[in-house]
């Protein structure tokens, strides 16, 4: 694929940034024909892609994390800045970088960008391309849709809270965080004294999938990804059902975490159900609760008695570079 300009567009405030934003300065500007432009506020994203549409880059290199990528992938199809959407890539420098890490990039942000840089120099920039849609949650039908690649309710929240309040001070790798939340979150789960404010207690939720009807239930975790891995390597991909959203639930009570985690490490069970575990492709969701919601990491509250609508975006076209 020959890309005939490259725009890059950082966020400093991104995890990774907050300490080598210098270092990528320095490393980018040995290569004057990369675009670079950095986000002072959000409100900088959209004029920012009108910019680079209007000078012809076709490939758009994300530097931030799961948040702006978000952001970028919503303005790109919400405010059409672009006649044909471009080519995307992500610089992982987030916390977390599920979507990165779903597509198989890896690396530190100016590593990476000095690659692109040295590759394209030299006419040999060869790339692999992905499509993958993008999950779009509408809060309330006046609302703007939002794009994101995760999103999650109940224990997917307080998980979240979790990790960012107890373990990311730590300044831990992310993996070794991750695996710290988990387990912290297992423990809970067991835990027969639970209070108001342990992070596994029940959420009741009610959802509708495409055209079925589900009465309000306990959750322990609802999610709906487009991802084919999630954290820690688990696989989101099943062969149920059809449509691009992926969904997972794990009912509340009992020993229904440790079910749901054994299969996604391990894989089903041939021709058998996971008791308290449902997986499965739909097009649309429904979704009515009480407890806040995340996508990719920002979190939003529903407004009381207004079900939040879920569906999948037309794919968009990330590219990796080969090494």
């Amino acid at each position: 694929m020959k890309f005939s300009k490259i725009g890059v567009i950082s966020n400093p405030d991104s995890t990774r940034l907050r300490h080598e934003m210098p270092q990528f300065r320095d490393v980018i500007s040995r290569y004057p024909a990369i675009l670079h432009r950095e986000l002072d506020t959000i409100d900088d994203m959209l004029p920012i892609l009108q910019s680079y549409s209007e000078q012809g880059v076709d490939l758009i290199a994300i530097n931030g994390g799961d948040g702006s990528l978000q952001l970028a992938v919503t303005k790109l199809l919400n405010d059409q800045p672009y006649g044909e959407l471009p080519y995307l890539t992500v610089l992982p420098a987030g916390q977390t970088n599920m979507t990165a890490g779903a597509l198989g990039i890896h690396g530190a942000p100016s590593d990476l960008i000095d690659l692109i840089g040295r590759k394209w120099a030299s006419g040999a920039l060869d790339t692999q391309t992905v499509e993958m849609p993008f999950v779009g949650m509408r809060l309330t039908p006046q609302d703007e849709t939002i794009y994101g690649a995760f999103f999650g309710t109940a224990a997917i929240v307080r998980g979240i809270y979790t990790c960012r309040e107890k373990f990311h001070p730590m300044k831990l790798p992310s993996w070794l965080t991750h695996i710290l939340t988990l387990g912290y979150l297992l423990c809970s789960s067991i835990n027969p004294f639970k209070t108001d404010k342990s992070p596994m207690r029940r959420e009741d939720v009610t959802m509708r999938f495409d055209t079925e009807n589900h009465e309000k239930r306990p959750y322990f975790i609802v999610l709906v990804t487009t991802l084919n891995k999630l954290v820690l390597g688990m696989a989101a991909n099943t062969d149920v059902g059809e449509g691009a959203l992926r969904f997972l639930s794990v009912d509340y009570g009992g020993l229904n975490l440790f079910r749901a985690l054994r299969t996604l490490i391990f894989g089903e069970p041939r021709g058998k159900l996971v008791k308290g575990f449902v997986r499965r492709k739909m097009s649309r969701l429904t979704i009515n609760c009480a407890c806040p919601v995340t996508l990719d990491g920002e979190m939003f509250d529903p407004t009381p008695g207004q079900p939040i609508e879920l569906t999948a975006s037309d794919p968009l076209k990330f590219v990796r570079v080969c090494t």
